[in-house]
């Protein structure tokens, strides 16, 4: 039997940018199933596919509050300083998001449009959109990296999901998804199916 993850939503002042903080692994383990630890320590073996962009943009829709794994993926996949990451979902997840990033040990800065984090030297802006992605499949942003996680049951009802995803993609980008988008016009990299709780992950670069 898997372990309890407790959320405590609460109001999280921001603190300001600071490079040098340090991040709370104990905290961090608190917010990780028991059964995703050893997943990550596979994130070691993928593929590092090459961007063409020095400062991508990661999409992420149906993200709820999961701020930590595109983090992960991001800091073990690409050796970058800066990212825009731009979360989508129903609910507004952002103050639980912010509440984890304080609970961690990250300060974070924010405006009226994003909030500025740094995770292991890497400045992250993140933007969050309150909406139902069916409500933004004609409107999807240009990004570098699709990330998706546990999103099959909402998104299996969008005609043309898939295609759509992939057409907003830049070219060059890097697809990394727990389920899905098989044959397609996508260049498959061999990665570990089990780091996908479906058996089915699939990591793929645009051409």
């Amino acid at each position: 039997m898997g372990n309890l993850i407790v959320l405590e939503e609460r109001e999280v002042k921001a603190k300001g940018l600071n490079k040098e903080h340090k991040i709370d692994f104990e905290k961090v383990n608190e917010y990780l199933f028991d059964e995703d630890i050893p997943r990550l320590e596979l994130l070691s073996t993928l593929p590092k596919p090459k961007l063409k962009v020095k400062v991508p943009t990661l999409f992420y829709p149906g993200c709820g509050t999961d701020v930590l794994f595109p983090l992960f993926y991001v800091r073990e996949l690409w050796d970058i300083e800066e990212a825009n990451f731009i979360f989508l979902d129903e609910l507004n997840s952002l103050t639980m998001i912010k509440s984890i990033l304080d609970d961690i040990g990250i300060s974070f800065s924010e405006d009226k449009e994003r909030i500025s984090f740094y995770y292991d030297k890497i400045l992250i802006h993140l933007k969050f959109i309150h909406s139902k992605i069916q409500t933004q499949m004609n409107f999807l942003p240009k990004h570098d990296i699709y990330f998706e996680r546990a999103f099959r049951i909402m998104r299996d009802n969008i005609p043309e999901y898939e295609q759509k995803i992939i057409a907003a993609l830049s070219n060059g980008g890097v697809l990394i998804s727990d389920t899905g988008f098989e044959n397609l016009p996508l260049e498959y990299l061999d990665v570990p199916k089990q780091l996908s709780s479906y058996g089915e992950m699939v990591m793929a670069v645009k051409k």
